[in-house]
């Protein structure tokens, strides 16, 4: 874990009410594992829209992005790179079709790309099953 990140997680807990870091910490784990308990979309194939901010100038980041538009090109179905204004940083925003287990997969690779990452996301499905989108 960076300095930068300590030092972020314990201004937010002070912020917010937090015992510490550890809290929260605790607390991110337990929403992300909630976030990948079964849900409505099991055995569903979906459509997703991934959200991927980081900052400027970071040609790992960039590297790794484009090693995950290769790995995931069979679910990808569209794919852009845009600089926020002001180098205020980049976005990179996939369009996925896959099974929903393989979209989890997706956001998980990602996410994983570095910790500096910030990744939001929106669930549709596709399957011709009525069910309402998600948003993450």
């Amino acid at each position: 874990m960076t300095e930068r990140l300590r030092e972020d997680l314990d201004t937010f807990a002070e912020e917010h009410g937090y015992t510490g870091r550890s809290e929260v910490i605790r607390e991110a784990c337990h929403s992300l594992l909630e976030e990948y308990q079964e849900s409505d979309y099991e055995d569903r194939r979906v459509l997703m829209t991934v959200t991927a901010v980081f900052g400027y100038d970071e040609p790992e980041i960039e590297r790794r992005m484009m090693d995950i538009r290769h790995e995931f090109e069979g679910s990808i179905r569209s794919n852009s790179h845009n600089c926020l204004r002001g180098n205020a940083g980049c976005v990179e925003t996939f369009v996925v079709e896959a099974a929903y287990q393989d979209v989890l997969h997706f956001i998980g690779t990602v996410r994983g790309a570095d910790e500096s990452v910030s990744v939001e996301y929106s669930v549709v499905p596709v399957d011709g099953n009525d069910t309402a989108a998600s948003d993450k």
